[in-house]
């Protein structure tokens, strides 16, 4: 059931809440999940919208699934607090606040979405039979100066970037998404590993981005050959690590530590964290771990209420 009401009002609030992480804002979510495949539920409190959670719905093999869009970091709650509130109330406020927004949700089989780090609290959701996993990003906070911050760099990083200086390779911002999407294919075909997501999307998320003025694509070019590339995108508060590509036969030039020296430069003079999206993959979580980022956490949090998925999990745990 979607209630378009909701919808609208939601479009009006994102116009005005500046802080509201770009993977929430309406306009990624059409692009992502499709005008018609996500809903929102809303809390409004004396005609003000306090607190908000969109979530993408997807209908598979029978079941009604809310869960994560493609190339979507993170969804969750999105709370308002009334000024000069005691830690006390605050807690109140939030409990309040998420049973409000879990009686919104729609009949569903099974739920799961990864939240903002800034959401500390998910007991209200535990309450109400929701679980949780603790997953992490890497992120550089917008207060550090980059002189410091590069002493925290690994070696590694350091040695790679000073080569690839010295091959004379240039960090050029193009809008050629055709090139970059060919880089990040590359990197996926040298793990053996199938693309989650096609060209199209990728396209789509760059022509919203670009319009919004939300997205940055940066190129490293040896001899004028595109060898590696990163695509940002960003909102009032953070740049977000989206995606990147490397052509393998090139990887050790240090192409990729140069556009990301770069890319977190540019995050900072913005005033604005740089966060690298994290991974639990181990040797993805310790290349983003020596820019000297710093680990949070987040939480992913689900609930299946279909008893035929129940079953399915608990086979799934059984045969790890």
């Amino acid at each position: 059931m979607h209630n378009s009401d909701n919808k609208q009002k939601y479009r009006e609030f994102c116009k005005i809440e500046k802080n509201i992480p770009i993977f929430s804002i309406d306009w990624w979510l059409d692009s992502v999940c499709g005008e018609e495949n996500w809903d929102v539920a809303i809390v409004e409190k004396g005609g003000e919208i306090w607190a908000t959670m969109p979530y993408y719905i997807k209908k598979k093999w029978g079941f009604t699934l809310i869960t994560m869009p493609p190339l979507t970091q993170k969804l969750g709650p999105y709370i308002k607090y009334p000024q000069g509130q005691k830690y006390y109330k605050k807690l109140s406020w939030e409990k309040e606040i998420m049973n409000e927004l879990i009686d919104q949700l729609p009949e569903f089989d099974y739920f799961y979405q990864q939240w903002d780090y800034t959401i500390t609290n998910w007991l209200p959701f535990y309450w109400r039979g929701f679980k949780q996993t603790t997953r992490y990003t890497y992120k550089i906070d917008k207060e550090i100066d980059i002189n410091i911050l590069e002493k925290d760099f690994e070696t590694d990083v350091r040695r790679r970037r000073r080569k690839a200086s010295e091959l004379g390779i240039k960090i050029i911002n193009n809008e050629n998404i055709e090139v970059f999407y060919e880089l990040n294919i590359m990197t996926f075909e040298r793990k053996n590993k199938s693309v989650p997501y096609n060209f199209d999307l990728v396209k789509k998320i760059y022509e919203i981005t670009k319009k919004n003025n939300s997205s940055k694509l940066s190129f490293a070019f040896y001899n004028e050959k595109a060898i590696s590339a990163a695509f940002l995108v960003s909102d009032s508060n953070s740049v977000y690590y989206l995606m990147g590509g490397i052509d393998s036969l090139y990887k050790d030039l240090g192409g990729m530590d140069l556009i990301l020296y770069n890319s977190i430069k540019w995050t900072l003079n913005q005033g604005k964290n740089f966060d690298f999206e994290g991974s639990i993959v181990e040797n993805i979580e310790k290349y983003f771990r020596s820019f000297g980022s710093i680990q949070t956490p987040y939480f992913a949090v689900y609930k299946i209420n279909s008893k035929l998925l129940k079953i399915r999990e608990c086979l799934k745990e059984l045969l790890r």
